[in-house]
């Protein structure tokens, strides 16, 4: 345990801390001696918004440096993009790799590129990768001083609209097409990115940082033709992108500064002089991604894409010995203080597969066209969808697991086609569609007890193995070439078992590991081992900054109430865009080893006996297997939510699925919604939903009746989300009713008693396929007390009137 006397308040965001028993915050006076002492840990976490010099030295000084063999050609600017990610590379890191392998001779010579093999030191970093950002140009130049982060979805939509746009101009025959990285947002155009130059008048224009056109002009590289990556991959560094011969006059003088200290004794004055180096990169990028001729010809008030360090939470590991607290206490005071918090990384465990058998027989696996998805229900949904022009979009689910075999991709019954391919592509041992948070990559341990874990949990987040042997999403979704970024999340442990990398779950949770790529949804499935809830980590706010995402965090399989587990309890009414979801079986009923909780735990989802595959290393191929776990629970889960990109937030993506969910009696106290997911129904957004009391699913449109009301609210579109008769009780009904502003995903769950005369003639039209295409069918009367459940369609623009 980690602790720790304090004084002061924490600020309630975003002050983190993962696997944390203490979190050191600004305007907390550290003191007092405690249980640290007995038993140190290994490992911290920092939070932090900005790396400093200061920051830089303390984390080199106090964690573990390593070294790593170097083979003949190594790029070593690349190399420290490689283990220390790209804001390193650029900034006051250099300086310190710099001296720390001083002795070899082609380091200390100048040499970019080594032409032997060597062995090199690496001091402990932050693996920090820089984020995409906007700066503006004044009457003065560009200003470097409060770059404006861009977020990944909006970036991506921008990106989305100027391809679109460059493929309807004409192009010669004799050139390429439009590239998308030249592009240049201006003021006033119709780019969400842009914004108004007057918000930052109060801030200066530093000399320092004020570019020199001209030089830039000239200065640009003309020996090498700048990428074709586009924005996404503005933050590059390579030995290449210091070719102009300024730069490396620059970086020059960073290594002489840099060999006359011995890397333990480096101050943190002392690294401040790639300050200038890095203003020159980041200026390149400028020039490199942008569809500007001249700086000069800049109007004011544009914004130029360019890059700065990522905010987020990452994990050190500490020296043999480290006095950990005096560690911690060092470091938060070399970080930016209204940013910073340092927390202890305690030990995390994982939710792994339960095998059919044992004391779990009562579990059986329901029928293969209905289990876990009802097959037909779907297809229905999609065909009626692309009938009407409104297919569904996917976004980009990231599956964070143990990991997919390497050389697999395209083997059935996973098709290449949405895997989302890794970017780190200078990587000659890269696997070209699996993501890795290790160098050297390992994305698969063939002999490590459930190994396969990860491979199961793929293929339910794909819809499972009936979506994937009929290849139902190929011709009725939009998947735009990606649909999972899988991510090897686990690492090897003593007796042949596997256990979660932190540096993994913290970069995901706070978005500092997703390769700038488009992440609309994350499922992960894991517990943090805590002492005491007052120990627990405060992610709050790193979950609501990246609010595009869905977090779809499995509720556990230890039987327990997940008000006591985290991050099960994130869920529920915690969280808007976090989503914990419990497992069921073919009978509705909670799985008895499933976690439970009326406020955290939000829905359930078919989690015992449930089919999928695994990967056979003797026979090498996915063999089928049954399953049960909350781990396979929480994809099927986060498959709905990646089919549902039409709403541009987590919070209205949970408030669909969980309003779109079917009432069962037992999970009324269990769950928070009552209810069990319902795939199906989700994604039926641009259709009203009735499902019989025979159980079957009809799709069109409800009349609304004017002057009706339900439980004393005005039966009105837009105010009621669903409406289902309660099996247990049937003169009551459980109405999920919207609050607010939709945007906001806000739900009142709630139940009611149905009074006579009560919604008992509804209009209803059905829709329906036939040679002419598609049509609705004449009105009949639907009344409430003789079907199951209404579910209120919410994207009714899309369809045809």
């Amino acid at each position: 345990m980690f602790c720790i006397a304090m004084t002061g308040s924490f600020p309630k965001a975003p002050a983190i801390s993962i696997f944390a028993s203490a979190v050191f915050a600004a305007s907390t006076l550290l003191s007092a001696p405690c249980a640290l002492a007995q038993s140190p840990p290994t490992n911290l976490l920092i939070q932090t918004k900005k790396l400093t010099p200061e920051l830089v030295v303390a984390v080199a000084k106090w964690g573990q440096e390593k070294s790593i063999p170097a083979k003949a050609g190594t790029d070593i600017i690349q190399l420290i993009s490689q283990q220390c990610g790209t804001a390193n590379a650029r900034r006051y890191y250099l300086p310190l790799f710099l001296s720390a392998n001083a002795s070899n001779p082609e380091i200390k010579s100048g040499k970019l590129v080594l032409t032997k093999e060597a062995t090199l030191v690496l001091p402990a970093c932050l693996y920090a990768n820089e984020k995409l950002a906007l700066v503006p140009v004044s009457e003065t130049g560009v200003d470097w001083t409060k770059p404006t982060p861009v977020p990944s979805s909006t970036l991506q939509d921008v990106l989305r609209t100027y391809q679109e746009s460059t493929k309807s101009k004409p192009q010669s025959t004799k050139s390429k097409p439009s590239a998308l990285n030249k592009w240049i947002p201006i003021l006033g155009s119709s780019s969400s990115l842009i914004f108004d130059p007057a918000e930052h008048s109060n801030s200066s224009t530093w000399a320092a940082q004020t570019i020199d056109y001209d030089f830039l002009i000239k200065g640009k590289p003309t020996t090498k033709a700048a990428p074709n990556t586009g924005p996404i991959l503005v933050a590059r560094a390579d030995s290449d992108h210091l070719s102009n011969i300024s730069i490396n006059d620059q970086y020059q003088k960073v290594l002489k500064d840099a060999l006359k200290y011995d890397v333990s004794s480096v101050e943190p004055r002392l690294v401040q002089g790639s300050a200038g180096l890095e203003k020159m990169l980041r200026a390149q990028d400028v020039l490199d991604f942008n569809d500007i001729k001249s700086f000069k010809n800049i109007p004011t008030g544009a914004s130029l894409v360019t890059s700065d360090f990522a905010p987020g939470a990452y994990p050190i590991t500490l020296k043999e010995g480290a006095d950990v607290k005096v560690a911690a206490r060092e470091i938060f005071t070399s970080a930016p203080r209204a940013t910073a918090a340092i927390g202890q990384l305690n030990n995390i465990s994982t939710y792994f597969a339960e095998p059919l058998g044992g004391d779990d027989k009562e579990c059986k696996p329901g029928p293969s066209d209905t289990w876990p998805v009802n097959l037909n229900e779907l297809q229905t949904v999609l065909r009626l969808r692309k009938a009407i022009g409104a297919m569904p979009t996917t976004g980009l689910l990231l599956v964070l697991d143990t990991g997919f075999p390497r050389g697999q991709i395209d083997t059935a019954p996973f098709a290449k086609m949405f895997f989302y391919p890794s970017p780190q592509d200078d990587d000659p041992a890269r696997e070209p569609y699996l993501w890795s948070v290790t160098r050297p990559p390992e994305y698969f341990n063939d002999n490590s007890e459930n190994a396969s874990h990860g491979v199961g949990v793929l293929a339910l987040a794909l819809g499972g193995l009936g979506v994937l042997k009929q290849n139902m999403l190929a011709s009725n979704v939009e998947t735009q070439g990606k649909f999972v970024l899988d991510l090897m999340a686990y690492q090897r442990l003593p007796g042949n078992k596997l256990g979660v990398a932190p540096e993994a779950v913290t970069r995901s949770l706070s978005g500092t590991g997703w390769g700038r790529a488009d992440i609309l949804t994350v499922n992960l499935s894991l517990k943090f081992e805590l002492e005491n809830l007052e120990e627990a980590p405060d992610f709050n706010g790193y979950l609501a900054l990246q609010n595009q995402v869905l977090f779809v965090l499995a509720a556990g399989n230890d039987g327990e109430d997940a008000a006591d587990v985290v991050p099960a309890r994130w869920g529920g009414v915690a969280n808007k865009n976090v989503i914990t979801v419990g497992a069921i079986g073919a009978d509705n009923k909670l799985w008895k080893k499933s976690n439970k909780s009326s406020a955290f735990v939000d829905i359930a989802a078919p989690g015992c006996a449930v089919p999928t595959t695994y990967w056979n290393p003797s026979t090498k191929k996915f063999d089928e297997v049954v399953l049960s776990g909350t781990s396979f629970a929480a994809p099927l889960v986060s498959f709905a939510s990646n089919l549902l990109r039409e709403y541009g937030t987590g919070a209205r993506r949970k408030a669909r699925i969980l309003a779109s969910g079917r009432y069962f009696p037992d999970l009324q106290t269990v769950t928070r919604s009552s209810r069990a997911l319902d795939i199906p129904t989700a994604l039926a957004t641009p259709f009203d939903v009735v499902r019989t009391s025979a159980g079957k699913l009809r799709f069109g449109r409800v009349k609304w009746l004017p002057g009706k009301t339900l439980c004393g609210i005005p039966f009105t579109q837009g105010t009621f989300a669903q409406v289902h008769r309660m099996s247990d009780q049937p003169n009551k009904v459980s109405v999920v009713k919207m609050q607010g502003a939709q945007a906001l995903g806000a739900l009142d769950l709630k139940t009611c008693d149905l009074a006579n005369g009560q919604l008992d003639a509804i209009p209803f039209e059905e829709a329906q396929l036939g040679d002419n295409g598609f049509s609705y069918a004449q009105a009949e009367p639907i009344d409430i007390r003789s079907v199951e459940s209404i579910t209120f369609c919410e994207s009714c623009e899309l369809r045809p009137q």
